[in-house]
């Protein structure tokens, strides 16, 4: 019997102190905010009233987003596939604009010439890495690369946006160009 008392007592004590605590902290959570502009002009946000006839403002509620996690397959609107149109990348909208796929390149004494296009900037500390045949042949941030010693023949190309953890976040390609030298056997076809 004495025990139930007490325990009584404890639990209508805590619901005292959890009361008391609620109604100091409340006022904290709502307090006023007041707009001041000062003898030069700077306009001051306070909490402290500054006279008595000063009226608190209004302030805007804060949007609040949830963020996405760069990398994520669903975030990036992937689905994992590549395709010879090199669009895979769609939300970054990575897609590779030239060489074009199936496309025939003459007479550039091996340098390839590529060029991708984005919907949107880059995310910071990312890099776009151009593969040639699943080689990384160039790893920069910037949009049109000339890479060197491709030699006759077909060729797959993919462009990769990466992470600087090496995270890939979007793809585009592969795509299928074709190197091709004039010769006796291959005459300019022009």
């Amino acid at each position: 019997m004495a025990i139930s008392k007490w325990i009584k007592g404890s639990v209508a004590i805590l619901s005292i102190v959890a009361l008391a605590a609620l109604t100091t902290v409340s006022p904290v959570a709502a307090q006023d905010i007041y707009k001041t502009v000062d003898e030069n002009g700077n306009t001051v946000y306070t909490d402290q009233k500054p006279s008595d006839d000063a009226q608190p403002v209004k302030l805007k509620e804060l949007t609040v987003v949830d963020p996405v996690e760069l990398g994520d397959e669903q975030a990036v609107g992937g689905n994992g596939e590549d395709s010879e149109s090199g669009d895979s990348g769609s939300d970054f909208g990575l897609r590779i604009v030239t060489p074009a796929a199936q496309e025939s390149i003459w007479n550039t004494a091996y340098v390839l010439t590529v060029q991708v296009q984005t919907a949107s900037q880059l995310p910071a500390g990312t890099q776009l890495a151009y593969l040639v045949d699943g080689e990384v042949r160039s790893s920069t941030r910037a949009r049109s690369v000339e890479i060197d010693e491709i030699y006759r023949g077909e060729h797959q190309l993919s462009v990769e946006l990466r992470a600087a953890d090496g995270r890939v976040l979007a793809s585009a390609g592969p795509v299928t160009f074709f190197m091709r030298q004039h010769s006796r056997l291959h005459p300019n076809p022009g």
